[in-house]
């Protein structure tokens, strides 16, 4: 049966937990399933890629890729697995449902990224452990962020414990905080990072970016949060960070590693539940 991942909560905990497994084995040298598997790539989001070469890293899996010129063309394509991203907000249930191959969205808009949420979700597994056993808190762009978005969804499915820290312009929706409510074990919304951060495991960063964020608003905001080595000084020991932010580059370097290899071997576990 094809898979229509649209949303992260297309996905159970338990099938999550399958994917997390599958990724550990290829993350360990196992090979994946994927020769001869027809891929469509369809990933019109130029602004917000995936951190990773998907077609790079699919090809060299054996995959057989079909680049894909517009949405209109995707219902055409030979293939069994459609990875697709748009710019535009919350396209990809309709195409979805056009389409008999299975559909990964990497990104529709400001709506969802479970693809990336998946990627973000096992790279912080890796980096910090069990995701229920940890505080994780996400940072900035809450409000426009698609990663934001779904990653909130994943890590709800969990228990943990989770902080949406943002000014009050760009905090989370408030259906979906009430969402990870039900499941998560606690939800706190703050817009102090500094004392946040004393507690926090795991430091996710939505980047504050003027092409998502209105300009009224992305002017008042976008420096709202410096992140200087003064805001970390007092950050728990052992404080893991990922994401995307403006001039962070020096300080997400310390796990970007780690995070590719992760995102490398969710995209395989990925793809190949899906064909």
């Amino acid at each position: 049966m094809a898979l229509k991942l649209v949303s992260s909560t297309d996905l159970t905990r338990a099938q999550i937990e399958s994917l997390f497994g599958r990724a550990d084995e290829i993350a360990n040298g196992a090979l994946p399933n994927l020769d001869q598997t027809g891929v469509g790539l369809a990933l019109f989001n130029i602004a917000f890629p995936l951190p990773i070469n998907a077609q790079e890293i699919l090809r060299d899996a054996g995959a057989q890729i079909t680049p894909i010129e517009s949405a209109d063309k995707i219902n055409a394509a030979s293939a069994q697995v459609i990875l697709f991203s748009s710019p535009q907000t919350d396209i990809a249930r309709q195409l979805s449902g056009n389409v008999s191959a299975s559909f990964l969205n990497a990104g529709d808009g400001m709506h969802e990224n479970p693809v990336r949420a998946l990627m973000d979700a096992y790279a912080i597994r890796t980096l910090k452990g069990e995701l229920g056993q940890q505080l994780i808190a996400i940072l900035g762009n809450l409000k426009f962020s698609a990663e934001a978005h779904s990653l909130a969804r994943v890590l709800g499915m969990f228990g943990g414990r989770i902080s949406f820290v943002s000014p009050a312009a760009l905090s989370m929706p408030y259906d979906l905080t009430d969402e990870v409510r039900l499941t998560a074990y606690e939800v706190e919304e703050t817009n102090d990072l500094a004392t946040t951060l004393r507690k926090t495991d795991t430091l996710y960063l939505s980047n504050i970016d003027s092409s998502r964020v209105e300009k009224k608003i992305y002017d008042k905001q976008k420096d709202f949060y410096k992140l200087t080595p003064d805001i970390f000084r007092e950050a728990k020991e052992g404080l893991a960070i990922l994401g995307e932010w403006d001039g962070a580059e020096e300080i997400l370097a310390t796990t970007r590693p780690q995070v590719e290899r992760a995102g490398r071997a969710m995209l395989l576990a990925l793809v190949e539940s899906a064909r």
